[in-house]
């Protein structure tokens, strides 16, 4: 395909995106009142009142929500507008907003994947979720997008070769953690780990035969040290403020209290009802829920039962929601095709690339289980958590399907030869096919705030 119809296409699909999306806005979106909506737009309007001098009422997000996408829509607040004009303005930003949100995950994923497989990566996203969570207001795109370039960056960290480009790929990704962890607070686990990992990592080049030349021990401790560093300065006067007011740095009352009641009933009338969004609850320290008191209270049973009813819901999610299915189903089989047919290569892979090999499976049992657990409290199911790791997901079952290992090969199907270009080429041809007959129904029928 030439260069005019490729910029044609992408033309024709980004005009069929925004028009969907608007359509969506207008006609199933219709109470800011769902999903959270008001709350940022009440958040966007505190931030508008600091920077022009006026103390808001209370605590930006009362430490639920988180701050950085209240100020891009704070960008465009005026005292003028009326609330629901505010709403229906935000609705148009946010469509805007994620259609930026795609350049940027193809500019990003267009680095590492070949063209055709950063295409597919980004018209996934684009219309397997972020269509039809387009025309809200609500952070989930914004987080979705800084995630994925913040996992790209650690996912890079433990590549990158060289004392310079260490260091960039460092406080890159410590900025970025720290930008995502203000955008929505889930980063907490994924800095953990990566900081888990890498002290290991830092280690291995003492525990070593042969290290590698100029790749040492302190260096790449250092270079963990940078990324801790810039993670702590982007999220320092947020976390200095929780300190000040909630006497915890990362006080959240999600993952301070919610996560630890048995069922979100039960905790909207807990911690949420003695003003844990402006102060620590005024309750007794023995009656405020938490790991200690929750193994205490439940048995092995409850808890395994928690986990299971956790697990099955994204089963729910991942076939009813949105329109990711197809793509899971065609990227799973080729990875499952690849484990039987080219089981050498792969472990010949991972042996090459061990640490972020660890650190995937780290992240992805720690988020699973997490999802899982949070389950009863979320109200709406897993679908929007989930959704935080589809990016990184189809960008690392891209990379591994396109390796030189794979990509050089093919299989013989009835008598014809399939290689990962065909497999690109399948996936390209489902995304329109999608576009064509499937999203639009969908999307006029699903409701995508949460």
């Amino acid at each position: 395909m030439n260069w005019t119809l490729r910029i044609l296409l992408c033309v024709a699909l980004a005009t069929f995106y925004v028009a969907g999306a608007s359509t969506h806005a207008v006609q199933v979106n219709l109470i800011k009142s769902r999903g959270d909506q008001s709350g940022y737009l009440m958040d966007a309007e505190q931030v508008y009142a600091n920077w022009h001098g006026r103390p808001p009422g209370v605590l930006t997000g009362e430490r639920n929500r988180m701050p950085v996408y209240a100020g891009v829509l704070a960008l465009f607040y005026s005292p003028r507008l009326s609330d629901q004009a505010f709403f229906e303005r935000a609705r148009q930003v946010n469509i805007v907003l994620s259609l930026a949100l795609l350049g940027l995950i193809w500019f990003a994923a267009a680095r590492y994947l070949p063209p055709l497989a950063a295409a597919n990566l980004t018209g996934v996203a684009a219309f397997g979720w972020f269509i039809f969570k387009a025309g809200y207001t609500q952070s989930e795109l914004l987080d979705y997008t800084v995630f994925f370039l913040a996992f790209l960056a650690c996912w890079r960290l433990f590549h990158c070769t060289g004392v310079e480009r260490r260091a960039l790929t460092a406080a890159a990704a410590g900025v970025l953690c720290g930008l995502a962890q203000l955008t929505k607070a889930s980063m907490l686990p994924f800095v953990a780990l990566v900081l888990a990992v890498g002290a290991v990592w830092s280690l291995a080049p003492l525990l070593a035969r042969t290290p590698a030349r100029g790749d040492s021990a302190p260096r790449r401790a250092a270079s963990l040290l940078l990324f801790a560093l810039c993670f702590l300065l982007v999220v320092w006067p947020y976390i200095s403020t929780s300190k000040r007011v909630f006497g915890h740095y990362f006080y959240n009352v999600n993952s301070t209290f919610y996560a630890w009641y048995d069922n979100w009933p039960r905790a909207s009338v807990g911690t949420a009802l003695h003003g844990d969004g402006q102060h620590w609850p005024d309750i007794p320290t023995a009656e405020l829920p938490g790991p200690a008191r929750y193994l205490r209270e439940h048995t092995a049973g409850q808890i395994v039962a928690r986990f299971v009813g956790g697990f099955q819901d994204m089963g729910v999610v991942l076939r009813r929601d949105f329109d990711l299915l197809p793509y899971l189903t065609l990227y799973g089989g080729m990875f499952v095709l690849l484990i039987v047919t080219r089981r050498q290569a792969l472990s010949a892979m991972v042996r090459e690339h061990i640490w972020p090999v660890t650190l995937l499976a780290a992240y992805a049992g720690t988020y699973l289980m997490a999802t899982a657990f949070y389950q009863p409290i979320s109200g709406t199911g897993t679908g929007r958590f989930l959704l935080a790791h589809a990016l990184p997901l189809f960008f690392i079952l891209s990379r591994i399907i396109g390796s030189a290992r794979v990509a050089s090969t093919g299989w013989e199907v009835a008598s014809a030869r399939v290689d990962v270009t065909r497999f690109h080429q399948l996936v390209s041809a489902v995304i329109l096919l999608n576009v064509a007959v499937r999203v639009w129904p969908r999307l006029m029928q699903t409701y995508g705030g949460f």
